[in-house]
């Protein structure tokens, strides 16, 4: 089994959501056999939220012409329901950058 440093080393390096997963994986697996605690849980939680938000706001920067400051922003601070539908968080995102352009129509 791999010494917590090690696997939170290798998450923050993960180029693409499958590797991120992998990860989660193995570090799923270690807590079921009792190699890491809930203070080590809690770390590698936030850890892979950091760089799952990454990812995905990557992702979606390719598809939308934004700054890419303002995509991990906004994708961070999305519902962590709607992280798993690119659609949905596509639509999220869209509305969001909508918003900071000030092009919501019907508020006055």
């Amino acid at each position: 089994m791999k010494t917590f440093q090690t696997l939170i080393n290798e998450t923050l390096e993960a180029d693409n959501l499958e590797e991120l997963e992998s990860a989660a994986d193995l570090f799923q697996f270690g807590v079921e056999k009792g190699y890491y605690n809930k203070r080590q849980a809690v770390e590698f939680n936030n850890t892979y939220w950091k760089v799952k938000n990454r990812c995905l706001a990557f992702q979606i920067g390719e598809e939308v012409k934004a700054s890419k400051l303002d995509i991990i922003t906004i994708v961070s601070n999305a519902p962590n329901e709607i992280k798993d539908d690119r659609s949905e968080l596509m639509n999220y995102v869209n509305g969001r950058l909508k918003a900071l352009k000030g092009k919501i129509t019907g508020i006055k």
